[in-house]
């Protein structure tokens, strides 16, 4: 399994398991060492009813050290398929599990996972302190070359925050630890992306070049090639640009270099007047930020730990009260006695709960700004193409941006978004006041978007002057003495008040 991953995947997969599987055992094992042999070879885990079968077994078993990495693999599925809440909920079990069996590799990964996932999710500190346990164990574990890979990792948690000098020292420290290949073709990856964010583009595009010579892995070489074409575009060679973003949409990549890859190929479409095809680009563009907005809003590792400890503190109470009920009558009177005790201790643990549920619930609440982020994100990413276009190039520009965040032209999308943001806004104006029109009810929502109103006009094809009429109009038909009232009525409807 260690030293010829191949070949151990080749006999799991020839062999006849109907003949050989008489027993639970035999099929929980088979499915741990196929998702093993899976993982060594670098390849998808599936499919996922073999470990889920694994996982059922050894969570009725004794064997801890084999539950752990059941938890660790189904992990590994959530976390690739982006649903990090779920991840991180197993990754906690897997831990429980393997804590006091000095498995320093098993411990490494774990680590290293929850590292990713507080580093997408912005927590750079929580981060740092996952990858240097990570770096701890892979160390005790003789496995310098994973280690040296969680360096490249810390480093790039130093690049988000703008601190290239210290993501440098990281990454130099990586190269200088291992000959490895394909760590080196990562770690010139990274020095590239740091030159580039630095804007120190000759160097970027030195390292950038670099790295592509070097062997990779997983969505390592659309990386590389996404950050040349970023490279390019800046520094207005156009065509490389394209080049470029397309070879990295032929490689495996993830929602974030797939939306920037898009961005990119509108954009040099834009400047060369192919504004059909630049259209088909932004479109899956604005389908990959909302895949990116969708991992941004998941809870935080922080929170889901805090909520694991407090489960686990209460399913350990809870098994100790059973024993307690056992005992010989003589202590029942002691046994009252810690019950209460316990129960007044966990009334403190349910608060906890009580006030971490709160916190999760109060992401949904973000969604307007999320919305609003999502309309500001796209206008800035066409910044530079806008301030070099004419007047009505501008105008066109403004609406079709509205017109592709918000699926103005695709009104049960629009619709679908407007509810989901604005508590059911839409559907509960058309119950109630059935004359409203569709443009009265666009105004509502661009209105409760806080949208400019210019540009509100623009999306609606009205002069600005006709809006106030338009406004007033509305207000008569929800038989409103003023328009104050219909704002006021709007804000407390989009709220659920």
């Amino acid at each position: 399994m260690e030293s010829d991953p191949d070949s151990a995947l080749h006999i799991l997969q020839h062999m006849h398991t109907d003949k050989l599987m008489l027993s639970s055992s035999d099929r929980a094992l088979y499915g741990l060492l196929f998702f093993q042999a899976l993982d060594n070879n670098k390849l998808e885990l599936k499919p996922d009813s073999l470990i889920n079968y694994s996982l059922n077994y050894y969570q009725h078993s004794n064997d801890k050290s084999r539950l752990a990495l059941c938890y660790f693999y189904k992990a590994r599925i959530y976390k690739t398929a982006q649903q990090f809440d779920q991840a991180t909920v197993l990754y906690l079990k897997a831990l429980d599990n393997i804590q006091d069996k000095k498995d320093y590799t098993l411990l490494g990964r774990i680590y290293a996972a929850m590292g990713d996932i507080c580093s997408f999710q912005q927590d750079f500190k929580e981060s740092r302190e996952k990858y240097n346990q990570s770096i701890n164990c892979f160390n005790l574990a003789c496995k310098p070359i994973d280690a040296s890979y969680i360096i490249l990792d810390i480093g790039r948690t130093f690049r988000s925050v703008k601190d290239y000098k210290s993501a440098q020292k990281y990454y130099q420290q990586a190269l200088a630890q291992t000959r490895d290949s394909i760590l080196r073709g990562d770690a010139f990856q990274e020095i590239g992306i740091n030159y580039y964010w630095a804007k120190q583009y000759d160097s970027a595009q030195y390292y950038l070049r670099k790295s592509i010579q070097y062997p990779y892995k997983s969505t390592n070489y659309a990386i590389r090639c996404y950050n040349l074409a970023d490279l390019f575009f800046d520094i207005a060679q156009y065509d490389s640009a394209y080049k470029y973003s397309t070879i990295a949409l032929k490689y495996p990549s993830n929602f974030v270099t797939q939306r920037e890859c898009n961005r990119l190929l509108a954009n040099t479409e834009y400047l060369k007047g192919n504004f059909k095809q630049m259209a088909v680009y932004m479109t899956r563009f604005q389908s990959f930020t909302d895949s990116v907005q969708k991992m941004k809003s998941q809870t935080k590792i922080t929170v889901l730990e805090d909520l694991h400890q407090s489960s686990e503190t209460a399913n350990k109470t809870k098994k100790y009260l059973i024993v307690l009920g056992w005992l010989i009558p003589l202590i029942v009177l002691i046994s009252l006695l810690v019950l209460y005790r316990l129960r007044k201790r966990n009334k403190g643990k349910e608060k906890q709960l009580e006030e971490a549920v709160v916190q999760i619930n109060h992401k949904q609440n973000l969604l307007v700004s999320s919305l609003i982020q999502k309309i500001e994100e796209s206008r800035s990413i066409q910044a530079a193409v806008y301030k070099k276009s004419s007047f009505l190039q501008r105008r066109e520009m403004d609406k079709e941006l509205y017109i592709t965040c918000l699926y103005i032209n695709d009104w049960d999308a629009f619709k679908k978004l407007m509810n989901k943001t604005f508590n059911n806004l839409i559907s509960s104006l058309e119950s109630n006041y059935s004359d409203v029109t569709r443009k009265e009810l666009i105004w509502c929502c661009l209105f409760l978007l806080d949208v400019p109103t210019p540009e509100m006009a623009l999306v609606l094809d009205s002069q600005p002057n006709s809006l106030y009429k338009l406004k007033s109009r509305l207000t008569q038909k929800m038989n409103l003495k003023s328009t104050k009232e219909l704002d006021q009525l709007l804000k407390e409807k989009s709220v659920g008040k």
